[in-house]
């Protein structure tokens, strides 16, 4: 009997040790799994995938690495930034002399002044390079019929767009007193690319002025702007973006049917350099497509760059798709919806800088725009303008 006991003992003995040895080898495996098999959880990425878009805001930093500026009353026509509605550009030195307004670069002209830079006819105001492509001739490249691309373009395949400069370059001009046409801004000729600032054709006795409107987002006065234009039967160029199109499609409807032109300003506004010729292809493709999907009218073959940031090889890639790039040679601060100049100022500013040919560029988000559209107007024809349409440029 004591034997029977020592042995089942020893057994149950010899059961523990083994159950311990397994519990703490399953611990222990346990643990090795959970220290290789957990990782931290990766972030949300929330920058928009291919044809998405996010609504554009007036942002002091909206992400693009620029810091913002606040333009005061009596700063607004003293700094050289391009009035943008999603990027407030930096204060750059106050300009003395004639005032300087757009995207300068490091490499802006000492214009402080100075009357050196005017220039006319197709006179360049420096910054072109000896050797760069010819462009005033014609395409090697047939014309094609291409989906969502404007009439005559020619698709973007296999062209060597290597040949031209990607060198970015900001939109800037010199604002001139006593009605004289401001200042270039081409760092190179942009007549050969289908571009335009200004009309220099125009003549003494028709003095014409072009307004266009960029459209990245509604603010609310839209219908109000075309209101205005419909009273004082005023045609002009809205410039849209897929968010405003996708968003608004009655407004956009309204437009084509009361004959306003609408051009294209790409799905995300972003820089046109900082995109390949295919990227940029495809964000002016998109819009047109979405243009044509929620309204049923066809875009018209012009295109507003993004903050005014071009090279060589967007206006040329955008010339192949058969758009003409449009400039501006009057603008002013109205984009920051938190920080309006006022009716007077914008009235004000016509009156003191308003001149024959001058592309205007403002903005749809701007309830000063909106309050002074028809005091502008009327202002302005009493000067002897009439208001033309962007096709009226050669």
């Amino acid at each position: 009997m004591k034997k029977q006991w020592v042995a089942e003992a020893a057994y149950f003995i010899v059961a523990l040790v083994f159950i311990g040895i397994c519990i703490g080898s399953g611990k222990e495996q346990e643990k090795e799994v959970f220290g290789t098999s957990v990782t931290a959880t990766p972030a949300v990425d929330a920058t928009p995938g291919p044809g998405e878009t996010t609504p554009v805001t007036d942002k002091k930093d909206d992400g693009t690495g620029e810091p913002g500026m606040t333009p005061g009353p009596d700063n607004k026509d003293e700094t050289t930034a391009a009035p943008v509605h999603d990027t407030i550009p930096t204060q750059k030195p106050e300009v003395t002399g004639d005032e300087q307004f757009g995207e300068a670069s490091d490499k802006t002209p000492d214009i402080a002044g100075s009357q050196d830079i005017e220039q006319t006819g197709d006179e360049q105001t420096g910054g072109s390079s000896e050797d760069a492509p010819d462009t005033t001739g014609g395409q090697d490249k047939e014309p094609t019929d291409v989906p969502g691309s404007m009439p005559g373009a020619i698709q973007i395949i296999n062209e060597n767009y290597e040949e031209y400069s990607n060198e970015k370059k900001a939109w800037w001009f010199q604002r001139k007193k006593n009605h004289e046409p401001s200042g270039s801004g081409e760092e190179f000729p942009i007549a050969g690319y289908s571009a335009y600032y200004l009309d220099k054709n125009a003549q003494v006795e028709d003095k014409v002025i072009y307004l266009t409107f960029d459209c990245g987002y509604e603010n609310g006065f839209t219908p109000s702007i075309l209101d205005t234009l419909a009273e004082k039967d005023v045609k002009v160029m809205f410039f849209v973006t897929k968010d405003f199109i996708v968003k608004n499609p009655d407004y956009v409807k309204r437009m084509k049917e009361e004959g306003h032109l609408v051009g294209n300003h790409t799905v995300r506004h972003l820089s046109s350099p900082d995109l390949t010729p295919e990227e940029l292809e495809a964000e002016l493709l998109e819009v047109a497509r979405v243009m044509e999907e929620q309204t049923g009218y066809s875009l018209d073959p012009f295109f507003r760059p993004p903050m005014g940031e071009y090279s060589e090889r967007t206006l040329k890639a955008t010339q192949d798709m058969g758009y003409a790039s449009i400039f501006w040679s009057i603008a002013y601060y109205d984009y920051d919806v938190n920080n309006q100049p006022g009716k007077d100022y914008v009235v004000d500013h016509f009156n003191t800088y308003h001149h024959n040919g001058s592309i205007v560029l403002m903005h749809n988000v701007s309830e000063s725009n909106a309050q002074a559209l028809g005091d502008v107007v009327d202002l302005l024809r009493d000067a002897g303008y009439r208001f033309a349409a962007l096709t009226e440029l050669d």
